[in-house]
């Protein structure tokens, strides 16, 4: 139980914006970046910015953040995947979002086109399970971020499956819409982006 409270602790000293990452069982997580993440936790250091910083100070290079992150949002999924646990699916999409807006401040254009290629379809599959769960306002939010990301990948990449993604994301939006009333149609055309 210490193990997994330690992993947890620290993962959520980086991420201490990321809301639900509390609920999530780390006690399977073994990245190799563990170890840094409780050092960093251990030195009294919060948020991504001092991670980062603290990454530097110790003589790593910076993608090693980016590593940690894409470690973090690949066991998530797999949480998903394997177990069908409902509590890592916002913090996956969140992670998701860091990783797209970190990524690309630090350079790493191609590492986020290869994520977005390869995990938008699972995110889609989560809509679903987040409109089953989640209230009309929380399902708008996560419903919209993920439909914005499944435009991206279709307007990105020319394979026809992301296409076909992008309509299944925009139907689980409009149905969602429906359900939710003229609030959730507002919400849509307010949402600019990711």
């Amino acid at each position: 139980m210490g193990e997994r409270m330690d992993a947890r602790t620290a993962i959520i000293s980086v991420l201490p914006e990321i809301e639900g990452l509390d609920e999530v069982d780390f006690s399977q997580y073994a990245s190799q970046y563990l170890p840094l993440v409780k050092a960093f936790a251990e030195s009294g250091g919060r948020g991504l910015g001092e991670f980062e910083n603290f990454v530097k100070r110790n003589g790593l290079e910076v993608s090693v953040v980016g590593n940690f992150l894409i470690s973090l949002f690949q066991y998530l999924l797999i949480r998903y995947r394997r177990y069908g646990e409902y509590s890592v699916v916002k913090p996956a999409v969140k992670t998701f979002i860091t990783l797209k807006g970190w990524l690309n401040e630090n350079g790493f254009e191609r590492e986020w086109e290869l994520l977005l290629h390869n995990f938008v379809g699972y995110l889609v599959d989560m809509m679903a399970e987040i409109e089953k769960n989640e209230d009309c306002e929380t399902a708008l939010s996560y419903l919209t971020v993920i439909y914005r990301l499944a435009v991206e990948a279709s307007e990105s990449f020319a394979e026809e499956y992301f296409e076909r993604l992008a309509e299944t994301a925009e139907r689980g939006l409009d149905s969602l819409r429906e359900r939710c009333g003229s609030a959730g149609s507002a919400f849509k055309k307010e949402v600019k982006g990711c």
